[in-house]
């Protein structure tokens, strides 16, 4: 580790736009791993997946706001504008990020969402890998495109100054949202189809069109969506790297960001990963299913998380590797800046307002 990229990254307000921590996990041992990661601010999810029930949502952030009660306001802040989390970052605090990966918990009122961005919700994807009343996600047998209800919700995520995501959604959809939008959105942890033929990864055009919009597409280091050729344990960061690079050369470097969707401390259990599939088929891949099967016939009680991710970065304290690699790979000071947090800042600005 490099000197320049140390002191590059300290500087910088580095921003993870998917962290998969989970509440049970947030606590003063993840601090340490984000502050020695020298992370400065992180969107968790709210509620975990897709659901349809208002009530789990609100017990969910009740949750939160009692894990981030013990560690604030000198460990974490919940921030609710840029100001807010420069501010963090200057006094040595993490910021967090509420969001949500689905808005299948509105029902089909649209009024509460009001009252979830008062509480403190600051982006939201419509969908979640399969169809809700607002459009189709990108798990779906055939994408329908946004629904009446689904132009209503853009429209009033416009209203509310609130960050549309479209990582977990269907290709049409996502580009009808595109379309309707008045604001920037983002694919805060997505990967070009181009260079790993996932499910989950977005095509040449969604990438052009968010660009277009004035978004950012946070890559992610998930090794099912970094490679559809090699297992994890096969993969480095020069791996992760050639997405950044594809993203950049594609659109430009103002729209490249971070969405590590790394959970460090999470596990899995033989039942947890088979209702998994069950409900979500199609979104593993088969270098992370032989990596679980083996789990599952070892009878191991847990898989760690990281066993499926990337041997050099298996923890939020490792970020730095990724600081290193993009000034190895060319990036100016003032670019890997951009892409650690700053393309991400300048979008949150633009959409929450001062």
């Amino acid at each position: 580790m490099s000197k320049l990229a140390l002191k590059l990254h300290d500087e910088a307000v580095v921003v993870d736009c998917l962290n998969a921590c989970y509440p049970k996990e947030f606590d003063e041992e993840y601090w340490r791993s984000l502050k020695a990661g020298g992370v400065g601010a992180i969107k968790v999810t709210i509620p975990d997946v897709e659901c349809l029930s208002v009530s789990q949502v609100v017990s969910e952030l009740a949750g939160w706001f009692h894990r981030l009660r013990s560690l604030e306001p000198s460990k974490m802040r919940l921030v609710r504008t840029v100001q807010e989390l420069r501010k963090a970052k200057q006094e040595g605090a993490i910021a967090v990020i509420l969001g949500s990966q689905g808005a299948g918990f509105l029902g089909l009122d649209l009024s509460s969402l009001d009252f979830f961005q008062r509480l403190g919700m600051r982006t939201m994807q419509p969908t979640y890998q399969r169809r809700n009343q607002f459009g189709s996600g990108c798990g779906e047998r055939n994408d329908d495109g946004l629904s009446r209800l689904g132009v209503d919700w853009v429209e009033s995520m416009n209203k509310l100054g609130m960050v549309i995501s479209l990582s977990h959604v269907g290709y049409k959809t996502s580009m009808e949202v595109m379309e309707i939008s008045k604001h920037s959105v983002v694919f805060d942890h997505s990967n070009p189809k181009a260079l790993c033929n996932h499910v989950r990864n977005i095509a040449d055009e969604q990438i052009q069109t968010c660009a277009e919009k004035g978004g950012v597409i946070g890559l992610t280091p998930l090794s099912m969506f970094v490679s559809d050729s090699k297992r994890s344990d096969q993969l480095g960061v020069s791996d992760y790297i050639k997405h950044i690079d594809y993203v950049a050369d594609l659109v430009g470097v103002d729209h490249v960001g971070i969405g590590l969707d790394l959970a460090e401390r999470h596990y899995r259990t033989a039942d947890m990963i088979l209702e998994e599939r069950r409900m979500l088929p199609g979104i593993t891949s088969k270098f992370v299913e032989e990596v679980e099967d083996e789990f599952i016939k070892s009878g191991r009680e847990k898989l760690s998380f990281g066993e499926l991710y990337m041997p050099w970065l298996t923890s939020m304290s490792k970020m730095p590797v990724i600081t290193d690699a993009l000034l190895g790979a060319g990036y100016s000071e003032q670019n890997v800046k951009k892409i650690l947090g700053a393309n991400f800042l300048r979008v949150f600005e633009k959409v929450w307002g001062n």
